[in-house]
């Protein structure tokens, strides 16, 4: 499986074409308007959330794959969405947009990832393949979410 994660900086349906080159079978865009602005239908499946409709995550499927919500999706965490994959095998995967958040200083970056991680930490524990992708503003914390991710979820 071929999975790519893009932050776009918006205007997404006037730049997809770019990375359609890589053959993508997931892609993860974050800053993505609402698919309704899209003039051509270039994927199989989208689950998109966000509260501006210029601007949110979307989750992109292709080839043979086909995804769902999890029944366990929650709205508190703002741009998080863990989503069911399929194809031969159910995988499970998360795709985060992480953001600074003004309103409440343990939700930023970070503090929203971990929140929302310890929130959907069941999907760790089923016996498919597990795949975390984060998106957007998490530079110099990649190594910190890891090092969380093994010592916490995988032990």
């Amino acid at each position: 499986m071929k999975v790519i994660s893009w932050k776009c900086n918006m205007a997404f349906r006037k730049k997809y074409k770019q990375i359609l080159t890589y053959d993508p079978d997931l892609l993860i865009v974050s800053e993505c308007e609402h698919p309704d602005k899209f003039t051509n239908k270039f994927y199989n499946n989208v689950l998109w959330i966000g509260n501006n409709r210029n601007k949110g995550l979307a989750v992109f499927i292709f080839n043979d794959f086909e995804i769902a919500i999890q029944e366990s999706y929650c709205e508190d965490y703002k741009y998080v969405l863990p989503v069911m994959v399929t194809n031969n095998e159910a995988m499970n995967l998360i795709a985060i947009w992480s953001q600074n958040n003004k309103e409440d200083p343990r939700r930023r970056y970070i503090g929203e990832i971990w929140q929302s991680l310890n929130y959907y930490k069941d999907l760790f524990k089923s016996t498919t393949v597990i795949e975390v992708i984060s998106t957007g503003m998490l530079s110099g914390m990649k190594s910190i979410l890891i090092t969380l991710f093994t010592e916490h979820f995988l032990m």
